[in-house]
């Protein structure tokens, strides 16, 4: 049998009908064998026929080539080269594809071309043809025999099957919780909470075993999000403890090494405003302030880093990326931030917070004991669309303070009373 020099799609019954013909691609070895394989996309939402959308791969010396058949019309969809000759190719699902090289290589990638993985299937002590099984039943246009390698690929669940002349190769694409798992494991933290922040976006690469939908897959990972947070926190801690109890232990207790013994507690801040970073800036993209505000939190205080944890908030209230907070939790950060002096700060934390969300009239009180004017105006301008009672209440604050901060009361009511005549908020905004 020769080999023909196009590819076409056909239908055979009741009568036989060529729909498209696909012509070699160019720069293909003239001889050299294609290898097909067909999958089905179904829609998120449905299993309708109609919503059902077919695709064609062609893996073809080094030029790999993907049709989408709909309604009987086959169109190229993607296209790109690779490395060296193609031996097979098979669907993982109807997103990635599995091709072995003539090399020994074995690429994983999506439908569109990019590539998500790359390994290599050879065996120790074999090489050349020993890697996987042909035949030499076609011929070339010269007569020569070509080697095929169909029917040596296959696939079931997410595990690829690679047959050889003396071995059988098995490689399985992981679980994504095993991925997540191995990378623990290995120590690599940050990828693993990588990961885990791309299945949460729906983003990530090579996942078989988990819901089409992005809120299905959130619901799914949910506990091992948990887990994982609370695994990077605990060993981390314990990291912390030990090592800086030697630390310590070492520098003694003289006069001499107090200095010493100030660096390693700086030191030991540092650390815990690490682990804090990243267990912020996961909870808010996963959307877990429970596990933040409880479990984490608890854990602070635990070791005695309440403070440290409460002062990495502040950044993510200054960007509107942590609108609320529970009332002990903001009673906290108060109390702190007084006691540092620093209540210009606790007032810009107030204005970007989502009223609704606040304890009013804590927050009220929390702004009455400590002098927070600023944010007592926009508390009630903006939650009980309130603009004289706060003036009143400054008139009474005036009348009782001395000259100094008089002073600063009464152009902060001027300023106040300017934006209320221009029809602007205070501080600045449309009414």
């Amino acid at each position: 049998m020769r080999i023909q020099l196009r590819w076409k799609k056909v239908k055979l019954i009741p009568n036989l009908e060529v729909y498209a013909q696909l012509p070699r691609p160019e720069g293909v070895r003239e001889g050299s064998m294609p290898y097909t394989a067909w999958t089905c996309s179904t829609g998120n939402s449905s299993k309708e026929a109609e919503d059902r959308v077919s695709f064609l791969v062609i893996a073809w010396d080094r030029r790999v080539q993907v049709a989408k058949l709909v309604k009987s019309d086959l169109k190229e969809y993607a296209k790109w080269s690779l490395d060296s000759p193609a031996i097979g190719v098979v669907w993982l699902d109807d997103q990635l594809l599995v091709i072995p090289t003539v090399s020994g290589h074995l690429y994983l990638f999506t439908r569109d071309g990019v590539v998500i993985h790359q390994t290599n299937f050879s065996v120790a002590g074999s090489s050349g043809n020993d890697l996987i099984s042909y035949h030499t039943y076609f011929t070339n246009v010269f007569g020569n025999p070509e080697k095929a390698y169909q029917n040596s690929v296959g696939v079931r669940g997410a595990s690829v099957y690679i047959l050889g002349t003396a071995h059988l190769i098995i490689s399985r694409l992981l679980p994504w919780k095993e991925r997540v798992d191995v990378l623990r494991r290995g120590g690599d933290w940050m990828g693993a909470f990588n990961m885990a922040m791309s299945l949460f976006n729906g983003q990530a690469h090579g996942v078989v075993d988990l819901p089409k939908t992005v809120d299905a897959i959130r619901e799914a990972i949910a506990p091992s999000l948990a887990e994982l947070l609370f695994s990077y926190v605990d060993e981390v801690f314990s990291y912390i403890s030990i090592a800086f109890s030697n630390q310590i232990e070492k520098n003694g207790v003289t006069h001499e090494q107090s200095s010493g013994t100030n660096n390693v507690n700086l030191e030991i801040e540092e650390q815990y405003n690490r682990v804090g970073g990243v267990a912020v800036e996961f909870c808010v993209h996963i959307n877990r302030m429970d596990l933040l505000f409880d479990e984490i939190f608890s854990r602070f205080v635990a070791v005695q880093q309440r403070d440290t944890f409460l002062e990495l908030l502040e950044p993510y209230i200054l960007r509107d990326m942590l609108g609320s907070l529970p009332p002990e939790i903001m009673q906290a950060l108060v109390e702190h931030y007084s006691r540092k002096g620093w209540l210009q700060r606790i007032e810009q934390c107030v204005l970007h917070m989502d009223i609704s969300s606040l304890d009013f009239n804590q927050v009220v009180r929390i702004c009455r004991e400590h002098g927070l004017y600023g944010a007592l105006l926009y508390l009630f301008n903006k939650g009980l669309d309130d603009f004289r009672s706060p003036l009143e209440e400054l008139l009474i604050v005036l009348r009782n303070s001395e000259q100094q901060r008089a002073t600063a009361i009464g152009y902060r009511m001027l300023v106040y009373l300017k934006y209320c005549f221009l029809g602007l908020a205070f501080p600045p905004g449309r009414i």
